[in-house]
């Protein structure tokens, strides 16, 4: 299993949570909003996979969305989960980007 609360450590990430491809959490760091991350993060991938499945034919893996102040990462862990992190210090994206791409569900 993943060790989020290692993630969080290593990459000075506000929130680590993995989910299904229902919305459902399956493990998190703590945040008061955690059910809505979870469902939004589902929904946002499942659709940004649908329009790259319609223009390219391919799957996603990863989805990043930056704004002024804050970054996430979402990737694809294998073919029932998604793993989450947020940082509101953008100076930390190439570390949370090599973090995520490292990472392998064990």
């Amino acid at each position: 299993m993943i060790d989020i609360e290692q993630i969080k450590a290593e990459t000075g990430a506000n929130i680590v949570i993995i989910v299904d491809n229902y919305g459902t959490i399956i493990n998190s760091t703590e945040t008061e909003y955690v059910k809505n991350f979870a469902l939004m993060t589902e929904s946002a991938f499942s659709m940004c996979d649908a329009l790259l499945k319609d223009m390219t034919d391919t799957n996603l893996d990863q989805l990043i969305a930056k704004s002024k102040e804050n970054l996430f990462i979402a990737n694809r862990l294998d073919e029932n989960s998604i793993i989450l992190v947020t940082t509101d210090n953008l100076s930390k994206f190439g570390l949370l980007l090599k973090y995520m791409n490292s990472i392998e569900n064990k």
